[in-house]
């Protein structure tokens, strides 16, 4: 299209004809990129037919494959890391698979961070490892991180620790021991270091949940606390959420509370800067093609909307941001 646009030019064609097919590339290029995000931020309203959500406990998962993943991976003697923000279900995923391994009848130590003793106390006392020695006194840090390494490497055991991001980082490095030592464990984090035992393991990363289960859990979140909601007032509760359950639940709680919240806390938006750098450069071109086949018009009209993109552009660029605004 760029390049009939430019021959075109060449040979006269009217700058106003000329602007109209700019405008209609830079609308049919603004679609094609808006689609390519769209389908890659959410799925389709309405689920395949075929697919079935399980439930563990008394939650609803909706993320059956990475569950089989990870059951696989803990089950082939692995490791595997699972990132996400906060929110986006990782605990949720880790309580299914701890319930999955125990009804296969594996031993199973599910950990959240506290200080390094009291981890280790918690590891051995759901392995059934004793904490004292002979005489009655309480094993050391040392002694108790030898009888988890000796009882992993004797018996088929599984260590699930959420929240791993938050560890020390000592009980990190030892956690890396541990897996070369192949002791198979499942770590959960949310931005976790390229570093330690992260480095290591091979990890999953959650992507946002469909629009069909965002809208699903704020319908019962709703109906849990027995308030109505039109289909607009989910819409607009949806966008704050932006894929993540634990906002989607947050966001019917200040609808329930007559909190007006504008914005959510979700990291998913799509950037438009280069499309606003690609309507800048075609202005530009636009000014060169009328130079260059001496159009004194069309040369008039790229300059001067070349100039009033750049100064909106500037103005834009220099309004304070949301957290610096005058309420």
């Amino acid at each position: 299209m760029v390049a009939t646009g430019v021959i075109i030019a060449i040979n006269g064609l009217n700058p106003l004809s000329l602007i109209a097919l700019g405008m209609a590339g830079t609308i049919a290029i603004a679609h094609s990129v808006i689609s390519k995000v769209s389908s890659k931020n959410g799925e389709a309203d309405n689920p395949p037919p075929t697919i079935e959500i399980p439930t563990t406990g008394e939650f609803k998962i909706y993320r059956q494959a990475e569950l089989n993943r990870t059951t696989a991976s803990l089950l082939a003697n692995g490791a595997i890391l699972i990132a996400g923000e906060d929110g986006s279900g990782k605990s949720v995923l880790a309580i299914a698979v701890v319930e999955k391994l125990q009804a296969e009848g594996f031993l199973v130590a599910f950990v959240e961070p506290t200080t390094p003793k009291q981890m280790l106390l918690e590891i051995a006392h759901q392995f059934d490892i004793p904490v004292e020695n002979l005489e009655g006194k309480s094993l050391t840090v040392d002694k108790l991180k030898r009888a988890i390494a000796g009882f992993l490497e004797e018996n088929t055991a599984f260590l699930v620790l959420d929240d791993a991001h938050c560890c020390d980082v000592k009980f990190r490095m030892w956690l890396k021991q541990l897996r070369k030592n192949h002791a198979p464990m499942l770590l959960l984090a949310t931005d976790p270091p390229r570093s330690d035992i992260f480095i290591n393991i091979p990890r999953i990363e959650l992507k946002p949940l469909p629009e069909y289960a965002i809208r699903e859990i704020m319908v019962n979140a709703a109906g849990e606390r027995a308030i109505a909601l039109k289909p607009s007032e989910l819409s607009k509760l949806q966008e704050r959420a932006g894929g993540n359950p634990m906002l989607a639940a947050r966001a019917v709680d200040e609808e329930y509370l007559g909190l007006d919240v504008e914005s959510g806390d979700h990291r998913r938006y799509f950037d438009i800067t280069p499309l606003i750098l690609l309507i800048g450069i075609g202005f530009v071109i636009v000014r060169l093609i009328g130079r260059g086949t001496n159009d004194q018009a069309l040369y008039i009209f790229g300059g001067i909307a070349a100039a009033v993109f750049m100064g909106l552009s500037r103005i834009l660029y220099n309004l304070p941001r949301e957290n610096q605004r005058i309420q």
